[in-house]
C-alpha cells in the first residue's frame, strides 16, 4: 500500500481475500463464481494488476512492468499491493467505491497480504481454497511456466494461513474435486 494511501474507515461493504497455495484452482473457482453471480450490483470481483503477463482464459488481471507498477504504487494508485513469488501484485482503488455502496468485493489475495486488508478494510472475509500436493504440483505444471525444481521451490516457501482476528467469517474449501463443486461453495459462501 502507498505510504499517503488513506486509513480505513467505516464501510458498509465486506472486502472477501480468496488465499491458497499455487495450482489450487483460486482463478478457476473465481471466474466460475464470477458468471454465477454475473449482474449483481452487491457483488463485485476485484481486477488485480500484476507484474505478469495474463494468460487467456485462465488468469484475469491487469498487466504492468515492474518499473509502471511501482510509478503506479508511488501515486497510489491502489488501495493494497503486495509482493509474491517475484512478483508485484496491486488492488485498485476502486473498489472502495463498490465497498463504500454496501457491495462485497472479493479479491485474489496473497497471505502474506491478509494483516494488511484485515487493517485496511475494516469488514473482512477470508477464503482458503487448497487440494492436496500431488494435485497442486500436477496443476503448476500443466502451466508450463516452471521446472519441476521451481514448482517444488514454489510449494515449499508457501507461507502457513494465519486468519487475521477480525475477520468476520472464514470458509475453506477443498477444491481437489471438479471445479463446478468448488464454485458452488464459493457462490455459497458469498451469498450467504
Amino acid at each position: 500500500m502507498s505510504p499517503d494511501a488513506p486509513p480505513a474507515i467505516c464501510r458498509t461493504g465486506c472486502f472477501v481475500a480468496v488465499v491458497g497455495p499455487s495450482g489450487a484452482g483460486k482463478d478457476t473457482l473465481l471466474r466460475l463464481a464470477g458468471r454465477a453471480l454475473a449482474g449483481r450490483d452487491d457483488v463485485v470481483f476485484a481486477r488485480r494488476t500484476v507484474t505478469r503477463e495474463a494468460v487467456v482464459d485462465v488468469e484475469d488481471h491487469d498487466v504492468l512492468d515492474p518499473e509502471a507498477f511501482e510509478a503506479a504504487e508511488r501515486a497510489g494508485a491502489f488501495c493494497l499491493s503486495w509482493r509474491a513469488h517475484g512478483l508485484a501484485y496491486g488492488i485498485p482503488h476502486e473498489v472502495d467505491v463498490a465497498l463504500d455502496a454496501g457491495a462485497t468485493v472479493i479479491a485474489n489475495l496473497s497471505r502474506r497480504a491478509l494483516a494488511e486488508a484485515a487493517s485496511r478494510f475494516p469488514r473482512f472475509a477470508v477464503v482458503e481454497i487448497s487440494a492436496p500436493k500431488a494435485v497442486l504440483v500436477a496443476r503448476i505444471a500443466a502451466r508450463g511456466r516452471e521446472s519441476p525444481e521451481e514448482i517444488e521451490a514454489r510449494l515449499t516457501r508457501a507461507v502457513a494461513l494465519e486468519v487475521p482476528a477480525t475477520a468476520e467469517r472464514f470458509c475453506r474449501i477443498d477444491n481437489d474435486g471438479s471445479p463446478d463443486d468448488g464454485a458452488a461453495r464459493l457462490v455459497a459462501f458469498l451469498t450467504s
